[in-house]
């Protein structure tokens, strides 16, 4: 009897530990859900790139650097070529420049005009009090970027180690609940699908941007004098990346370009109003409707039903901000294969196997045994791997 009330009491503070800090890191996980989401889509998103490099490099920390590396380098590359664009449009128009630039941070736009015209002078004429009203200013400017590093370095960090301990993290999985339970096979279709989501998602960003590119220069072709859509080739990079802003996508491009080409259209020549009406008009149809009901669903829903994955794109965006675009997608894979797995049998009071039982065609089936990965997306059987 001591035994057995021991033993009940151990157990007792075991589960009472579990659960506190259990309860410490779901709030930990909630107060950073943004950065530990889109940790998971970079660690997708590479994930093919380091199962190659995992064929030729022995060491799993090495290939996992390098598969972020990978993944990195265009982002900084676009980066700096947008930073090097925008610096030469500004040098180039002082006062149409200062005065986008005015809109978006909050530095007047006569400082801006004097600083771009003569840097020496403006430099020059600082005193204590202009230094201290720059230093105030660039905090305001600076704390929100700082913010983004941060949470982009946390991001990629999660990623690195998910990537070399992803095979150890599988492992452990598969044997606390058996490679041939429900569960295993519940976490590998999550898992694979949601492989497709990520890696297509970066896909679409290169079609919209090409897409984009052919727009924007097309319709030059077709503008009339001093009303040609100005940086195209940055615009169209733009409008790729804006694709994974849920519900915004190519708006966030398209519509402020629009409106300066009619302004200049106003002031110049109120006829050629019909060029930004035009491109309005292909901009919404081509680079903001397309991409959403039809590049997205078809590159990020191969396995999952298109017309799902296009709400969960566009309520997760609705529902948990910026980053709804990696964990709507995620939410609705996890609960279609719920249903799939477990849900039929719960309902009837059935015993859980690893059967589909039903919704066969919402997902991906489970592979029989022996089947290669898929090459085009790096997609193994193992979850979390």
């Amino acid at each position: 009897m001591i035994d057995e009330m021991d033993f009940e009491r151990s157990r007792t503070l075991w589960w009472a530990l579990t659960v506190a800090l259990g309860g410490t890191l779901g709030v930990v996980l909630y107060s950073y859900v943004g950065t530990f989401v889109f940790g998971l889509f970079i660690y997708y998103a590479a994930r093919p790139v380091y199962r190659r490099l995992r064929l030729v490099v022995e060491r799993p920390g090495l290939a996992a650097a390098g598969a972020l590396f990978a993944f990195e380098l265009p982002f900084l590359a676009v980066t700096g070529y947008l930073l090097f664009l925008a610096v030469r449009e500004l040098e180039r128009y002082a006062g149409a420049g200062a005065q986008v630039v005015a809109w978006v941070l909050p530095i007047p736009t006569t400082e801006l005009e004097r600083a771009i015209d003569s840097p020496r002078t403006y430099v020059s004429s600082f005193d204590v009090a202009s230094l201290t009203e720059v230093i105030s200013t660039g905090g305001d400017v600076l704390g929100p970027i700082a913010t983004f590093v941060l949470h982009f370095s946390l991001a990629i960090a999660l990623a690195f180690y998910l990537l070399r301990d992803g095979d150890r993290i599988a492992n452990w999985f598969h044997d606390e609940v058996g490679h041939d339970s429900a569960l295993s096979t519940y976490a590998s279709l999550v898992d694979r699908d949601f492989q497709v989501v990520c890696f297509g998602n970066i896909r679409t960003v290169v079609v919209v941007a090409l897409l984009a590119l052919g727009v924007y220069n097309g319709l030059n072709v077709l503008a009339p004098p001093g009303l040609k859509i100005p940086i195209p080739n940055v615009l169209a990079l733009l409008t790729g990346v804006a694709t994974l802003v849920p519900i915004v996508v190519g708006k966030i491009v398209y519509i402020p370009t629009t409106a300066y080409l009619a302004v200049v259209a106003i002031e110049s020549d109120p006829q050629t109003l019909w060029f930004p009406i035009v491109v309005a008009v292909v901009a919404l149809l081509v680079l903001d409707l397309f991409p959403i009901m039809v590049v997205r669903p078809a590159f990020a829903g191969q396995s999952t039903h298109r017309g799902a994955m296009m709400f969960s794109y566009i309520f997760g965006g609705l529902l948990f901000n910026w980053y709804g675009v990696f964990l709507g997608p995620l939410l609705l894979i996890a609960t279609i294969h719920l249903v799939r797995v477990g849900l039929s049998e719960l309902a009837h009071g059935d015993h859980i196997t690893a059967e589909i039982t039903t919704a066969h065609g919402l997902g991906s089936m489970p592979r029989p045994d022996g089947d290669p990965p898929d090459e085009t997306t790096g997609d193994t059987d193992t979850a979390a791997e």
